[in-house]
Formats: C-alpha cells, structure tokens, sequence
C-alpha cells in the first residue's frame, strides 16, 4: 500500500531553519547502531535533525505526522521509514505511545559487505534523490512480521556482548535490506538502480583507491585518474551516488578509522591523526568534532571507552538527537 505523501505549506517549512547534525558513536570497528524506545508522554514535536549515516526505522506504536525535506505524510504503526546521509527529518508525536527502533549505519558498510555492485544497489536505495512515498513503506503483513522480528534480533544483539556480535548486526541488518528490496522488485521498483548501472565501476575504482591511499596526500587528479573520469565527473557521480562529494567521503572515512584507533587500539591523539592521512593537529581536532560531536581528546580520554559500553548495553551517547530528548527513553545518565 503507497503511503500518501504531500508538499509541505511555505509555513510548515519553518522547521528546517532549526534542523541540526546529529552525531552518534559509530566507528570502522562499530558502523552500526540501533536505538529503540518507547515515548510515554511528552513535547509533541521532537528536534528536527540530519546525519552523515544511513537510517532505516520503524515505528511499532504511535501515529503522527512525519516531514523529510519538503515533504509530510501521515505515519502509522508498521510503517518503515528509509534516509540517507544529510536528508532533514522531523516528527510530530499524535497519538502515544510511541514505540519505536532506529538503526544507524555507515554508508560504506554497504560497499564493503559487497559483491561491489549489490552493495552500491543497496545504497543507492539510501542515497538516490526520491519522494516521500519512497522512503516512507508500507509494507504487507507478512512482510512486516519477518522485518518486525529482524528488528527485534537486531536490538537483542546490540545489548548483547556475546562472540560474534559485530558481524551478526551486520548479518541481521543487511537480511532487513534484502527483504525489502527484493519485494520492491517483485513490484517492478529499482528506486535509483538503473542510474547507476553503467556508473558503479568507476565509482568501485575510486572508492577503493581512497580507502586504499586514506593515509596519504589525496588530491582530485588522482582519484579521477584511479576512476577513469575527468574531475568533473567525479564529483557529480559521488554526489549522485552517495550524495555527498567524495572529499567529504574521505574525511569521514579517515576520521572513523580514527575513532576505531582510539576507541580499541593504545594510539594517542597525534599518532591517530598522523595514521590516518592528518598532517595538522587542528585540521584533524576541527574535523574530528565535525564528525563525532566531541574533541578527539574528549573521545580518546571519555567517550571512546564510554560509546563501547553503551554500544554494548543498548544506552546512549553524545547529545541526545530528535525522540531520545523525551520522557520514556535512556541517555548517556541512565543506569
């Protein structure tokens, strides 16, 4: 069933002069990170926000009003909702309880899980310019029954800390994926998969070469050389693709292999930074807090230690972004 979606009134727009960044505690070493909870009562109109991640949520309980860019629909109960890297978002809350699950995840993480041309078709699915009646499903029920258990599976694990755990929420995570695109298929949807299908190689080529040389001095020329494209093109198949340009790709990148060095390794702040391609102190402190909310100083000394535990124990971390600001869900405080 089509979700009805429609353009915002110029006075309903007002809410994107207030979206901020959120920044949640993923790393290279923990792309992936779910969040659930339950809003009792509460402020009706949670922050409106963007991120540098992947999402893909559902709401169990609660009706309300759901905006992305400059469009609203009406959400219910069963009704997934797919956003990629700096898409703005807002909700408001009508009917509570509001019972829901997000998982986050890094957008290379598609890439990587591979073979290279599902995983860009996948991501594709995230990043693809698309209406709300896209990214907004409303899905059979038997369908919703298995995702709705995946979901599940996917909160258990992410509180658990048992062998394994890493690669079974990337198991659980991409079988969620699969589902859905498979039954858009069966109904003749490619949502941004036939514009890519003569462009993945030479975007595969370039993103190898950037997570092969992230270390060292990367300029345009040599990206463009490595993919076989003119800068020019370069830069507007990353935006096409992935919907950010590819030097932003490559500091987001080096900075959560930074992040991964700090959190699980005895490098110090300099030694992470000169690891991962930083040549300046203050370049690397001034995008490192661009990326993950705090000083990397902070993070090596406080958060790392402190995002690993709360990764493990489903709690929360950083400033508390959109629905976790309301009564009914943990934060960083919580026991």
């Amino acid at each position: 069933m089509a979700v009805t979606s429609q353009s915002s009134n110029p006075p309903e727009l007002v809410w994107l002069l207030d979206a901020s960044e959120s920044l949640l505690p993923l790393s290279e070493s923990n792309p992936i990170y779910v969040r659930h909870g339950t809003i009792e009562e509460g402020p009706p109109r949670p922050h409106p926000e963007w991120h540098p991640y992947c999402e893909i949520s559902i709401r169990f309980e609660g009706d309300g009003a759901m905006f992305v860019e400059n469009e609203k629909a009406h959400s219910q109960p069963g009704d997934v909702l797919l956003l990629g890297p700096g898409v703005p978002h807002w909700g408001t809350i009508d009917k509570y309880p509001l019972r829901f699950v997000t998982v986050y995840f890094l957008p290379w993480l598609l890439i990587e899980m591979g073979p290279e041309s599902d995983g860009m078709r996948v991501l594709r699915r995230f990043t693809a310019r698309q209406t709300m009646a896209n990214r907004l499903l409303r899905l059979p029920k038997p369908l919703l029954l298995r995702l709705t258990a995946g979901f599940q599976e996917l909160i258990t694990e992410s509180e658990g800390n048992q062998i394994g755990r890493e690669i079974r929420l990337r198991t659980l995570l991409m079988e969620q994926l699969v589902m859905i695109l498979r039954w858009e298929q069966k109904q003749g949807q490619d949502i941004g998969g036939k514009e890519l299908e003569e462009d993945w190689r030479p975007l595969m080529k370039a993103l190898q070469f950037l997570r092969t040389h992230y270390s060292e001095p990367v300029y345009a020329r040599d990206v463009a050389r490595a993919a076989g494209l003119s800068e020019s093109r370069l830069k507007q198949l990353f935006q096409q693709a992935l919907g950010i340009s590819w030097v932003r790709f490559l500091q987001g990148y080096r900075i959560h292999r930074a992040a991964a060095l700090l959190n699980e390794s005895g490098y110090n702040v300099t030694e992470a930074a000169l690891a991962v391609g930083f040549d300046s102190f203050a370049h690397f402190n001034k995008t490192f807090r661009a990326f993950m909310g705090v000083t990397p100083k902070d993070f090596h000394h406080g958060m790392g230690a402190k995002s690993k535990r709360a990764s493990r124990a489903g709690g929360l971390t950083s400033s508390p972004p959109a629905y976790e600001r309301f009564k009914g869900l943990p934060t960083a405080s919580s026991p």
